[in-house]
C-alpha cells in the first residue's frame, strides 16, 4: 500500500448521450489506485444518467472541457492525473500535464499527439500500432492493459456446455444502434427453445419495445453492476455485444461471443478480435445481411470444440490484472522521480529496525529470527562506524523507503537490499538497486565485482538481480539455507 496522502484524479467523459464506456473503465483505474492505498477522486464531464455508475465514488460533474477555471481549481493538490476523453483537444491535454506531477492518458486510436507521461492503449493488438516513439512517454499498449472492473479481476474457469441453451445479449449502456430489439426478434423467431438473457442500460430508449418483443424464454435484466454481468456472463453459452468494452470483459469470463460492429471506429477491434480467435464477426449494425450473418454464426457455434478454442483464445488474451498494472506503473513513474539516496545516519535506527523485522525481510533472509531492539542497536553502532561498508538509506519525498548495504571485501561488494512493505510491489526495486549501484561507482572506485547471495525460493530477488544482469555464479549454503550466488562486474 502506498502513501494514502497521493492524489489521483480521473477526468472523463459519459451521459446518455456519449455512452459510458469511458465511465466503466475508469472506475476499474478507480478501483485499482484505492488498492494501492490512493486518495482518488473523478471529474466528469455528463449528465444525470451516470450519478449511479459513480455512486460510491468521490466524484464531481460538470462540463470540464469548458470551464478551466474549477477543473483547474479541482486538480489542486493533484499528483497524479488520468485523462480518458474523446473531446478534450491537445492544448487542453497539455495544460492539465503540465499542472500535475504525472499524467496518464487512455487511448483508443492514435487520437492525439499526448504530452509527456504514460500512454495506455488496451485494445487487442495495440502494441502493433505505429505510436510515436518518445524518450518522455511510456506507452502500454495491448489487451494486457485493458482495464476491467473489480470483479473481472480473478474469475473462476468458464464451463462450456454441450449445446448452446443460453444467450446473452448486450449492447453497452444506451443501444446506440437500437441492435437489441431486432437482435431478440430474431432469437424468438429462429431459436424459439433458447433462453434469452437481454441486458438494459440506463441510457436506453426502446426499453417498451424490448418488453412487448419478450417471451417465456426472456429475462430481461436492468441496468445490472459488474457482479450480474459477470454471473450472466458465467451462465450464458454463447454472448451477442457491440465491440466495445464488454468485449474484453466477455474475453475475461470467455464466454463465445458474436460481435457487432455498432461504430465505425470499432473496425480494428472487431478485425483484431477476429484474428484473435476469440469473436464471431457478423458485421456493422447498418449491414442488410445482419439477422441472417446471425443466424448462420449460431448454427456454426453448436459445435462446442469451436466454443471451446474460443474460451481458450479469449482468456489468453485478457488476464484481468490491467488496471492494477497500470496504477503499478503509473504510481512508479511518480516515484521514480523523487528517489534519493543517503549514507546512513544515526537517527535512522528506528526506521533499519522496523524494516528489519518486517515478515518478508525475515523471511528472505538468512537469519530469519525476530530481532531484538537491544541486538539491533549493537548491530546498528556497528555498522555506522565500520568503514568497510557503504550503508545507503533510500527516500522518497522524503519517506524512508528502503536501505542497501555494501559490504566491502578487497575490490569485491556484497549487496543487500531491503525495501519497505509500502513501497513493495510497483517495481521500484529495480531502481533503488540501479541508483545504488550508480552510487556505488561514484563514491567507492576501488571496487570492481559485486556479490548478491540469494535464497533459492526467493523468486522475486532472483528475479530482480537478473533484470539488472547480475550473473549467475554457482550454488552456495549460507546458514544452512540454500542459496544462489550472482556477480555484477562494474568495472575491469
Amino acid at each position: 500500500m502506498v502513501n494514502d496522502d497521493m492524489k489521483i484524479t480521473i477526468i472523463t467523459e459519459g451521459s446518455k448521450k456519449m455512452g459510458f464506456g469511458h465511465i466503466t473503465r475508469c472506475l476499474s483505474l478507480y478501483q485499482a489506485f484505492k488498492e494501492k492505498g490512493c486518495s482518488v477522486k473523478f471529474i466528469v464531464n455528463g449528465d444525470f444518467t451516470i450519478r449511479s455508475l459513480l455512486k460510491d465514488t468521490e466524484h464531481e460533474i460538470f462540463n470540464w472541457l469548458t470551464d478551466h477555471l474549477k477543473l483547474f481549481e479541482s486538480l489542486k493538490g493533484t499528483d497524479i492525473v488520468i485523462i480518458d476523453s474523446y473531446h478534450a483537444d491537445e492544448e487542453l491535454y497539455s495544460k492539465i500535464s503540465e499542472f500535475v506531477s504525472l499524467s496518464v492518458c487512455i487511448d483508443d486510436n492514435q487520437r492525439i499527439n499526448y504530452p509527456e507521461g504514460i500512454v495506455v492503449n488496451g485494445s487487442i493488438n495495440a502494441e502493433k500500432l505505429n505510436y510515436p516513439q518518445k524518450d518522455e512517454i511510456k506507452y502500454l499498449l495491448g489487451s494486457q492493459y485493458i482495464p476491467l472492473r473489480h470483479p473481472f479481476w480473478e474469475v473462476g474457469e468458464k464451463n462450456i456446455n454441450t449445446a448452446i441453451k443460453r444467450v446473452m445479449v448486450t449492447f453497452g449502456g444506451d443501444d446506440l444502434r437500437n441492435l437489441t430489439p431486432q437482435i431478440l426478434g430474431t432469437l424468438t423467431t429462429h431459436f424459439s427453445n433458447l433462453k434469452k438473457t437481454v441486458i438494459i442500460g440506463r441510457g436506453f430508449e426502446n426499453v417498451s419495445v424490448i418488453e412487448n418483443l419478450k417471451d417465456e424464454q426472456t429475462e430481461l435484466i436492468y441496468y445490472p453492476n459488474a457482479e450480474k454481468m459477470l454471473e450472466v456472463m458465467f451462465r450464458s453459452d454463447l454472448a451477442i455485444s457491440a465491440a466495445g468494452q464488454t468485449l474484453y470483459e466477455l474475453a475475461r469470463v470467455g464466454l463465445p461471443t458474436i460481435a457487432i460492429g455498432v461504430a465505425h471506429n470499432q473496425i480494428h477491434n472487431l478485425e483484431n478480435w477476429g484474428e484473435a480467435g476469440f469473436v464471431e464477426v457478423v458485421g456493422f449494425w447498418d449491414d442488410e445481411n445482419l439477422n441472417r450473418n446471425i443466424l448462420e454464426k449460431i448454427e456454426l457455434l453448436e459445435d462446442r470444440n469451436r466454443r471451446i478454442k474460443m474460451c481458450q483464445n479469449g482468456r489468453k488474451s485478457v488476464d484481468g490484472a490491467g488496471a492494477i498494472k497500470i496504477a503499478k506503473h503509473s504510481i512508479n513513474r511518480y516515484y521514480r522521480e523523487k528517489i534519493s539516496l543517503r549514507p546512513l545516519h544515526p537517527d535512522d535506527i528506528y526506521n533499519i529496525f522496523d524494516l528489519s523485522n518486517e515478515k518478508e525481510v525475515r523471511k528472505n533472509s538468512f537469519q530469519p529470527e525476530q530481532i531484538s531492539f537491544e541486538d539491533h542497536e549493537k548491530w546498528f553502532n556497528k555498522m555506522f562506524n565500520n568503514s568497510d561498508n557503504l550503508f545507503l538509506v533510500i527516500s522518497i519525498q522524503g519517506d524512508f523507503a528502503g536501505q542497501v548495504r555494501f559490504d566491502f571485501e578487497d575490490d569485491s561488494a556484497t549487496i543487500s537490499i531491503s525495501i519497505k512493505k509500502s513501497f513493495r510491489g510497483l517495481g521500484l526495486g529495480i531502481s533503488f538497486l540501479d541508483e545504488s549501484i550508480q552510487y556505488l561507482k561514484k563514491n567507492v572506485p576501488f571496487i570492481k565485482l559485486i556479490k548478491a547471495y540469494i535464497k533459492e525460493n526467493n523468486k522475486k530477488s532472483l528475479k530482480l538481480f537478473e533484470h539488472m544482469d547480475f550473473n549467475y555464479k554457482k550454488n552456495v549454503i549460507i546458514n544452512n539455507n540454500n542459496a544462489l550466488e550472482y556477480i555484477y562486474k562494474i568495472r575491469d
